[in-house]
């Protein structure tokens, strides 16, 4: 049962993420950056685009093959790591079941399966030190751990190179081991697999040393979002829960165990306890964040294996109900994601900003032509732009013409293309998309309107028009203003 539930779930991930769900501007900017690979980068670590470099040399692949055949590698290996955690924590054969459909049913699951950004990661990474953990409580104290630790260390620094929040497992972990298991601490392991994370970290501390630890203090800005409130410290788990489980969400209502009456041993019931103090100490965190800020869904991600554990363990129905529950769930995904297919409207349309942008580009191309550098006055607009501007070169070189900068202002956050400079020489041409600018307008010896385009939503409906400018001999003087590295 298991082998097809997953296989017919993953047909699902790799056919709706191919034909159905538009290319995410993250996504578009973590490739585009292949034009100039650096050990890590302004906004983000190095292993996504780092895996991007991998597939693009696979040129018999389609680009969205390129960009998001990883994800679902990852998804799908972390489906089985769900599973194996699961086992260690005791779990009997059809909670297992269950755990698996939960997985690969939870919509919020399916949708970082179906798209390559940093969740994907965080959650493979997240879920492999959880279980090298747990195979170190299923050790006993005389045998030899320090492979498990090492792995532990591995997932932990490779895991910081896509998505730097992964620190919370271990912050999250450390109270229980403190309190249930000092002893782990003067064993040889925990040290070897903290010099194996930090080796892994290399790339990203190099880069940050060198850039005014940029990307570190980046991160810590998202910590208070100036939205602070006391309701907002708690509003985001039910969204995470229903994000997660929502058909199963009915469990709850009468058919939700109390008590676990199966049998654990004592190593089981370990890897229980410590997964305990582990989600316990997340929730904690998030609570504390959302007190400062919002907390975004992909944000809580971490907390997703947890909830399905619990519900696996805890759940009254069986297999085949979760499952029929479960498909409920995708076919709910499926009119949230596309509703057109129902003759519904960009009005319930959850994802109409990140539509159109494909044909928007290919249309913005065919009005300016050819050029080497595209500006734009929105971050989003121009890493879709670099993604999606035709090319006849294959690869990561396609990404290599034209190159970009969004308008330098002090107003807004520095960004990875401001890294390359592109607006600090002079140029006989360049285009620029989105609204007029009168900070470029004064560095161009003319500076034309060439038209409008539109994004167009499936049901021909316009969502937002551009425009589109060309910008002749352009000089960058006046200088432009110096962006904040650390903003």
């Amino acid at each position: 049962m298991r082998i097809w539930v997953f296989g017919v779930s993953l047909i699902f991930v790799t056919v709706f993420s191919l034909f159905f769900v538009p290319v995410h501007f993250d996504e578009a900017q973590y490739t585009t950056w292949l034009a100039h690979p650096d050990l890590s980068y302004q906004t983000k670590g190095p292993f996504v685009t780092f895996i991007q470099s991998l597939t693009h040399k696979q040129d018999f692949f389609p680009q969205i093959v390129q960009v998001r055949l990883p994800a679902w590698i990852a998804w799908s290996l972390s489906a089985w790591l769900m599973v194996w955690l699961g086992k260690l924590a005791g779990l009997d054969r059809e909670s297992s079941r269950r755990l698996l459909i939960l997985f690969v049913t939870s919509p919020i699951l399916l949708v970082v399966g179906m798209i390559h950004t940093t969740d994907i990661w965080l959650l493979f990474f997240m879920l492999l030190a959880l279980c090298a953990f747990a195979s170190i409580l299923h050790r006993r104290p005389n045998q030899h751990t320090e492979l498990w630790w090492l792995v532990l260390g591995a997932s932990l620094g490779l895991g910081a190179l896509a998505k730097l929040s992964i620190v919370l497992l271990p912050l999250t972990i450390l109270p229980w081991v403190l309190v249930r298991s000092p002893r782990l601490i003067f064993t040889p392991g925990p040290f070897l697999g903290g010099l194996l994370c930090i080796f892994m970290m290399t790339p990203w501390i190099l880069w940050n040393k060198d850039n005014e630890f940029a990307h570190l203090i980046h991160v810590f800005t998202h910590v208070s979002s100036g939205h602070d409130g006391l309701i907002q410290g708690v509003t985001w788990i039910p969204l995470i829960l229903i994000a997660s489980v929502p058909a199963m969400l009915l469990s709850l209502l009468g058919s939700f165990k109390l008590k676990i009456d199966d049998y654990a041993s004592e190593a089981e019931e370990t890897v229980r306890d410590m997964l305990r103090f582990s989600v316990g100490g997340l929730l904690v965190l998030f609570v504390i964040k959302g007190l400062l800020g919002e907390v975004l869904l992909n944000w809580a991600l971490p907390v997703v294996p947890f909830v399905l554990i619990l519900f696996a363990c805890r759940m009254r129905w069986s297999s085949q109900s979760v499952l029929f529950a479960g498909l409920s769930q995708m076919t709910l995904l499926i009119i949230l994601i596309y509703p057109y297919a129902l003759g519904l409207s960009m009005k319930q349309d959850p994802v109409q900003k990140i539509r159109g942008w494909d044909h928007l580009i290919q249309e913005v191309a065919k009005l300016s032509g050819a050029t080497e550098v595209v500006t734009s006055d929105h971050y989003s607009i121009l890493a879709w732009a670099l993604y999606f501007w035709p090319s006849e070169n294959t690869g990561s070189t396609r990404y290599a013409s034209p190159t970009g900068q969004v308008i330098p202002a002090t107003t807004r956050r520095r960004n990875q293309y401001d890294n390359w400079g592109a607006l600090n020489r002079e140029y006989s041409s360049l285009i620029h998309i989105g609204q007029y600018s009168e900070e470029l307008a004064i560095r161009c010896s003319e500076f034309n309107n060439l038209g409008d385009v539109s994004q167009v939503m499936p049901d021909g409906t316009i969502r937002s028009t551009i425009g589109v400018y060309r910008c002749l001999n352009f000089s960058p003087k006046p200088v432009w203003p110096e962006i904040d590295r650390t903003r």
